[in-house]
């Protein structure tokens, strides 16, 4: 398998707080998952759209990159990373993530 380059959640929190205006956090989930949980401020774009819609990405901000395990994620970071993109995979995914979660349809 390839590597790409993973921070872990306390790390990913830390970006997401003391440089946020530079941080995007990216869900590659589908939508019924980023529906019944997902970390807040994040944005969806599932796995399976990504290769279409990566252009609407800034260039100029990092992206932590999440699904359920990290699996899904990683192929999105390499696969962002390969277009020019600052990624990171979120080791573990949202299953590791012990900060604040918000469930339900988003208002």
């Amino acid at each position: 398998m390839f590597q790409v380059p993973e921070i872990d959640a306390k790390e990913a929190k830390r970006l997401l707080e003391e440089e946020k205006d530079n941080v995007i956090l990216l869900d590659v989930r589908t939508p019924p998952e980023h529906i019944q949980l997902r970390i807040p401020n994040s944005i969806l774009i599932p796995l399976d759209e990504l290769r279409f819609s990566y252009g609407s990405l800034p260039k100029d901000k990092k992206i932590i990159v999440y699904c359920r395990s990290g699996e899904r994620s990683a192929f999105a970071t390499y696969l962002l990373r390969h277009l020019g993109y600052e990624a990171y995979n979120l080791a573990g995914g949202i299953l590791v993530w012990n900060y604040e979660k918000e469930s339900g349809i988003p208002s």
